[in-house]
């Protein structure tokens, strides 16, 4: 079970004490939920702080998955030809490398990206609050 919190939504995620709307996240991630990431490219300048250090953690604590950069780059690339409404390819790459159908975002433009099945390839599915928590499910992630 997998899933990606896009940067405008990692500062919420990484509150401590968790925000109320992703501490079912947070629970789910402690039941076996993975946090797929990578920190190269775009990555490496929309992580601010200690979000770096916080996904680190997440890692050595075996509830994140890193992608390495160079697999989300390679992706990317085919990402960059297809016609997207968000300036968010780089979140589009990740998941096609990872294989991970959720993501959590506020961002419109990349929900209708990733919920394209055109551009995905499958219907992807978007958390924004606890009420979603019903996605976040065992089967999730490859």
């Amino acid at each position: 079970m997998c899933i990606i919190v896009d940067a405008n939504r990692l500062g919420v995620f990484l509150r401590e004490p968790p925000d109320e709307d992703m501490q079912p996240v947070h629970n789910w991630l402690n039941k076996g939920g993975k946090l797929i990431y990578s920190t190269g490219g775009r990555f490496a300048k929309e992580i601010r702080g200690n979000q770096r250090q916080r996904l680190e953690d997440y890692y050595t604590a075996g509830k994140a998955r890193l992608i390495p950069e160079a697999k989300v780059n390679e992706t990317l690339r085919h990402v960059q030809k297809k016609l997207l409404k968000s300036d968010d390819e780089h979140v589009i790459a990740l998941a096609l490398v990872a294989q991970v159908d959720l993501l959590c975002t506020d961002d419109r433009n990349l929900m209708q990206d990733f919920k394209n099945k055109q551009i995905m390839g499958r219907q992807g599915q978007i958390y924004t609050k606890s009420s979603h928590k019903r996605l976040l499910r065992p089967d999730r992630c490859p």
